[in-house]
């Protein structure tokens, strides 16, 4: 809105847009905005040390808030964040997911529009000074015609010249003519014309009327003045579909879990009942009497020894 050739301020494509949210993205402002407005207090006991509050905040970054970048892919296929959020329930990590993205997105649209604000004034302000110095430049313009015209008028008078000796039907030679504009022949128009032409100059009070492109520059610096992109509504980044709350829990794996405690039950009563039976003894003695022959020959000697 706003930006255009008239304004000077060239236009945003969706790509350097985008790219304000995916800086803030990876950022670890964001994810710490995220970790002191919203992580924080869903807890029950919220750490109180600054050391506690760091090791939750790592812990945070491994288990809680993960964001990925695309994946290397080949050229024209999509480039696609990914951002995994972990809580206890599915509806809790939805929210989470759509609180951080808002919270990323709002902190991207106000650096976005804080650049856009400063790149608007930088522009106001060169527009201005260019406006002032070419009004500046018009005067200067000005007191030195006035200067010409007062010399040729001394001249003329000097001279007895009262009418102009140029005239359209009969033009100067081409020589003649630029000796006459650049202002050392300038009294050959006439005592009356160079009074008329001092005295307009004498009394003009704007130069503005006078001055090329002057008018298209305060155009611009009005344009730029009424730009409000603050109060403009657009969405700086698009979700690759809707946020659902998964219905299946991604950790713990209760089939997982139920197996293996299942496979430890088993063997532990197993283990139990072959202690209450007498059989685990009996298979630790059993070695135990087996060896007691194989020893028996080295004990004799050495009690003949």
């Amino acid at each position: 809105m706003g930006r255009s050739n008239a304004s000077g301020l060239a236009q945003y494509s969706p790509e350097q847009v985008y790219a304000y949210f995916v800086r803030r993205l990876v950022t670890d402002e964001a994810k710490q905005r995220f970790f002191r407005e919203t992580y924080l207090p869903s807890l029950d006991s919220p750490p109180e040390s600054e050391e506690e509050k760091q090791a939750l905040y790592n812990s945070m970054l491994k288990i809680v808030l993960n964001v990925m970048p695309p994946p290397e892919k080949p050229k024209g296929a999509r480039d696609l964040y990914s951002v995994d959020v972990e809580a206890r329930t599915g509806s809790k990590a939805a929210e989470w997911l759509q609180i951080f993205l808002a919270q990323v997105s709002e902190d991207a649209r106000n650096a976005l529009i804080k650049d856009i604000e400063q790149s608007i004034k930088l522009q106001v302000e060169n527009t201005e000074r260019d406006l002032d110095e070419k009004k500046h430049t018009a005067e200067l313009i000005r007191k030195d015609r006035q200067a010409q015209l007062t010399e040729a008028l001394k001249v003329a008078q000097a001279v007895g010249l009262t009418d102009p000796q140029m005239t359209t039907a009969q033009p100067p030679r081409q020589d003649m003519a630029a000796s006459f504009l650049d202002g050392s022949r300038l009294y050959a128009r006439g005592s009356k014309s160079l009074q008329a032409e001092l005295g307009i100059l004498a009394s003009r009070k704007d130069d503005t009327p006078f001055i090329e492109g002057f008018r298209q520059a305060q155009a611009q610096l009005n344009l730029l003045k009424e730009l409000k992109p603050g109060e403009k509504n657009f969405k700086i980044f698009h979700i690759d579909g809707e946020v659902i709350a998964p219905l299946k829990q991604v950790y713990p794996k209760k089939s997982a879990f139920l197996s293996l405690g299942l496979f430890l039950g088993l063997a532990a009563g197993s283990l139990l009942a072959l202690i209450r039976s007498g059989l685990l003894q009996q298979f630790l003695k059993e070695p135990e009497e087996e060896e007691e022959p194989k020893d028996l020959p080295r004990r004799l000697e050495a009690v003949r020894k």
